[in-house]
This record gives C-alpha cells, sequence and structure tokens, in this order.
C-alpha cells in the first residue's frame, strides 16, 4: 500500500521536514503544496480528477464495446495513447474489468470528496461545467450504488456492468 499512497500535504516547511520520517514510513511519495490547506485543496482535486477520468473511461469503454472492440484491447490501445490516465492503467485492469471491485476505496468517500471539490469550485467562483456535470453524475449514483461500495462502481452508473 504504500508505494500506492501519495501525500499531499501543506503547512509550515519546518513541521514537514519533522515530520519528514514519519511521512516516509507511510508513503513513497510527498509532495509539498505550501500552506496549511493546500494539501486538502489538492486531494480534493485530485479526487475529482480521478472522479471523472472514472466515468470518462467508462463510456469510452462503453462506446468501445458497443463498436465491437474488446474492452481489454481497448483499455491497452488507450494507455498506449494519449488517452490514458492512472484510471485506465490501473483501476481498469486490475478492479473494473477483472469485477473485483475492491479498491478498499468506498463510494462514500469518494462522493464526499467530490462533493467538497463542488463546494470548493463555488467558494472561488469558477463556472466548471465538466467538473459540476461530473459532481451531479456522483450524487446520483447515491440511488443504485450503495455508500459501502468500491468507488470504481460508479462505472456502472457510466454504461458498463450491471
Amino acid at each position: 500500500m504504500k508505494e500506492a499512497l501519495v501525500i499531499v500535504i501543506g503547512g509550515e516547511r519546518g513541521a514537514l521536514e519533522r515530520a519528514q520520517l514519519y511521512l516516509d514510513t507511510l508513503s513513497s511519495k510527498v509532495v509539498y503544496m505550501g500552506k496549511s490547506g493546500n494539501g486538502h485543496a489538492a486531494k480534493l482535486i485530485n479526487n475529482l480528477l480521478c472522479a471523472a477520468h472514472l466515468v470518462t473511461t467508462a463510456e469510452a469503454v462503453a462506446l468501445g464495446t458497443k463498436a465491437g472492440l474488446n474492452p481489454e484491447d481497448l483499455i491497452a490501445g488507450l494507455n498506449a495513447g494519449s488517452g490514458r490516465s492512472a484510471i485506465s492503467e490501473v483501476n481498469f485492469p486490475r478492479w473494473i474489468l477483472s469485477d473485483s471491485f475492491d479498491s478498499g476505496f468506498t463510494m462514500a468517500l469518494m462522493r464526499k470528496d467530490v462533493r467538497l471539490a463542488k463546494s470548493m469550485i463555488g467558494e472561488m467562483g469558477l463556472a466548471l461545467p465538466v467538473a459540476q456535470q461530473v459532481a451531479e453524475i456522483w450524487s446520483q449514483s447515491e440511488a443504485n450504488l450503495p455508500d459501502q461500495d468500491d468507488f470504481n462502481c460508479i462505472v456502472k452508473n457510466a454504461g458498463l456492468g450491471e
């Protein structure tokens, strides 16, 4: 798990230096984001992008499947091209196409982060229509994807799965 976890952190540089030994035991990658609170903002932004990639990649695979492409072959092709993401490289082969859906991160946790990211967008006075649509898709998923389900299950609402 250590190799998968990335810590984005904000705060006083001296505090980070004092905590570095402990942070290094938790993760092989610690990225300093500046002032206090910036790590939280970066995490929300990262998870919003991850949430969007899950939906868009699921839609791409649904389109490819309908066009007669094998999902595994399509993912391999996407991963060799410019359409790749961590979602297509890791999540689809490991948890989605394998139908295991056991990443350890729940729908409830991702929905919470997407809601918080949507609030941050509003607080910043930004109009980000794609992010708004992604937030709506994740919010609507509460109707049929229980909180305890793996967050990768969102693909079932984007044209894949059940």
